[in-house]
């Protein structure tokens, strides 16, 4: 896998559309003067998404975004205004490509980024797992911090 580029997410990539950078537009793919090309995505968990990368036809400037499906993406996956994605290309495969989304969270002074859970259900599907107890039936909770490697 190739890391075609990382970004954290500005208010505009969260609620309208992803703008990518311009030096990112050539591994999309685009022929024949097309100013736009649906593209699959595999999400961290094999989920695969369909975007709509599109530039604009006029002007040097092309200004590549991530449209029709990116905003079912954000509000299916809960993104959020400055978290972080990293989009990758397989360059063994024939144009397959793969997205991560990770949070920024701050432990005992030190910034670390996770890869967050949507904070909702989406489907009427998702169970409800409770969190493990001890024999007296207190709720466990633990934080492991692993040292600087």
């Amino acid at each position: 896998m190739t890391i075609l580029f990382s970004k954290v997410l500005t208010n505009t990539d969260v609620e309208k559309r992803l703008a990518v950078p311009n030096n990112s537009l050539k591994h999309f793919e685009l022929e024949n003067g097309n100013c736009s090309k649906s593209v699959e995505v595999k999400d961290e968990k094999g989920s695969t998404w369909t975007f709509r990368c599109y530039v604009r036809s006029d002007g040097a400037y092309k200004k590549p975004v991530l449209s029709s499906g990116w905003r079912q993406f954000v509000v299916n996956k809960g993104v959020h205004q400055g978290d972080l994605i990293t989009f990758y290309k397989d360059v063994e495969a024939e144009a397959t490509y793969k997205i991560i989304v990770q949070r920024k969270i701050k432990l005992l002074g030190k910034e670390f980024w996770y890869s967050p859970e949507p904070e909702q259900p989406t489907d009427a599907t998702a169970q409800v797992v409770q969190a493990p107890a001890d024999a007296t039936g207190e709720v466990i909770q633990s934080l492991a911090v692993l040292p600087d490697v």
